[in-house]
């Protein structure tokens, strides 16, 4: 997907292009990573000339053969809607009055502009729109002013807190697959549903606590925590993924190993979702996670106790809940993570009046397409206040499609990536990472475990004896030298 990063600081700014409810929520299917759009004309065009040609065929029944192989070739093909050059063509088969295509891209709303037009004597429905063509955004269709169904020629789906839409994948868009899950891939454990009485709020609060894979084996301490609002939906592998995108980053080395508690806005009994309240400026919810939950989990699992090593994350509301901690919470929170906030200039104006630039790291996203204006308003006022932030943009909409293909992004910026020289992924750089590179040769270069050596936890704190380093350093780095040479001289 092509997205925008801004990166902005109080001296320098960088912008750079890249391609970068109740519901049992696990039994859904995550969204196809393999759906492939095959090009079957040279331009939109070519396209849009042969479907009139046959379209307006005088014989009906050579005119209704004709579509029906062309409307085969488009659902085989994975064009349906058709976009190529930037154009797309919402196409629909069938017998109503009207049809529309309410999306993203026009606030859900089947309105007169958005109804489609259907070819006289045929039962060929068409509206022709213009995208960007990286936008991945989702739709419906409406019969008949007030009938809302999927799209039945398009097999491509992104569930939303309400059930699932239809996708529109333009060509250029790209899969996030970093959100798949791949055979092979160490997993991390997830708790069932752990409830606590709030006596900030007054009432019970569900939370799930994920620790990354090797975190039983006690090898695993001082480990940063991601604390995520609207939990039961960014942990659900049809919505957010975010555990399958923990475990493949951890795994992969681009994340430290890291923590993650994902706190569900719904009763516990009756399911009501309380996020409205819950997210909006609320001191007794932010008081509840600083002052209750974040003191339990320090207590009960090997974390980073402190600022830098806590991130919020949230969307929507969850983002305003997100910017609400950071100006309020900076004491337990440092790391603000913020996805297509909703705009509540209330909390935005308390970056303007307190100073929070050295006590916070921002990262917002926001989409381009129907996703509101609040990210772009609250970085305009991060940059009119001198703060350092990022901002990423994707020509997406307000759809988990859109928050669950940035994680990456965000968990990297705000959390980082395992140290360098830290073979065996446990946070820290010590003896044990010498002993990984000498079973596999392949672990990494030597030069960046000598160099950080002895970085990020205390030797002591990983539980086995490391000598002091004016002799066991000496002596690895010796025996080191001598496995390189022997590893450089195979063949």
């Amino acid at each position: 997907m092509q997205f925008r990063i801004i990166k902005f600081s109080a001296c320098l700014i960088l912008v750079s292009l890249g391609v970068a409810t109740p519901l049992m929520l696990h039994a859904q299917a995550p969204p196809n990573p393999n759906y492939v759009r095959q090009q079957l004309y040279p331009s939109y065009q070519d396209f849009k000339n042969d479907l009139l040609a046959k379209v307006g065929i005088a014989d009906p029944t050579q005119r209704t053969a004709e579509l029906n192989s062309l409307w085969s070739n488009l659902k085989t093909a994975g064009q349906v809607p058709y976009a190529q050059d930037g154009k797309v063509a919402f196409l629909y088969r069938g017998n109503s009055s009207t049809v529309a295509w309410p999306g993203d891209f026009n606030s859900w709303n089947p309105s007169a502009s958005w109804q489609g037009t259907q070819f006289a004597g045929t039962d060929m429905w068409i509206l022709e729109k213009t995208f960007p063509n990286d936008a991945r955004l989702d739709y419906k269709v409406v019969l008949n002013g007030s009938n809302w169904i999927l799209d039945p020629a398009n097999p491509l789906q992104m569930w939303s807190g309400f059930g699932p839409n239809n996708e529109l994948r333009m060509p250029e868009y790209i899969f996030p697959q970093e959100t798949v899950r791949v055979a092979g891939v160490p997993q991390g454990t997830l708790t069932n549903n752990i409830t606590t009485f709030s006596t900030k709020l007054g009432y019970s609060v569900n939370h799930r606590v994920y620790t990354p894979a090797g975190y039983a084996s006690q090898s695993l301490s001082d480990l940063p925590v991601v604390y995520v609002t609207d939990g039961h939906e960014y942990l659900a592998d049809h919505m957010g993924s975010m555990v399958v995108v923990l475990d493949n980053l951890i795994a992969s080395g681009a994340l430290q190993p890291t923590m993650a508690v994902f706190i569900d806005p719904r009763d516990p009994t009756s399911g009501q979702n309380r996020r409205a309240e819950q997210y909006t400026g609320n001191a007794s919810f932010a008081g509840f996670v600083a002052d209750e939950l974040v003191p339990m989990i320090d207590a009960a699992y090997r974390t980073q106790a402190q600022p830098a090593g806590r991130t919020i994350l949230g969307t929507s509301l969850g983002g305003v809940n997100s910017a609400y901690f950071g100006a309020t919470r900076s004491d337990v929170f440092q790391h603000i993570a913020i996805q297509s906030p909703a705009s509540f200039s209330n909390i935005f104006n308390l970056y303007a009046t307190q100073s929070l630039q050295d006590k916070v790291d921002l990262f917002i996203t926001a989409g381009t397409i129907g996703d509101g204006s609040g990210g772009t308003t609250f970085t305009n006022l991060l940059k009119t206040h001198s703060y350092d932030y990022s901002f990423l943009q994707t020509s997406e909409g307000h759809s988990w499609g859109n928050w669950r293909g940035l994680l990456d992004d965000i968990l990297i910026d705000l959390v980082g990536p395992t140290a360098s020289g830290d073979f065996d992924h446990d946070g820290d750089v010590d003896g044990r990472d010498f002993l990984e590179w000498q079973r596999k040769l392949s672990a990494g270069s030597l030069s960046d475990w000598q160099t950080q050596y002895g970085s990020n936890l205390p030797l002591t704190a990983v539980g086995i004896a490391i000598p002091e380093p004016t002799t066991a350093v000496l002596s690895l780095i010796a025996t080191a030298s001598h496995f390189l040479s022997r590893r450089n001289n195979r063949h």
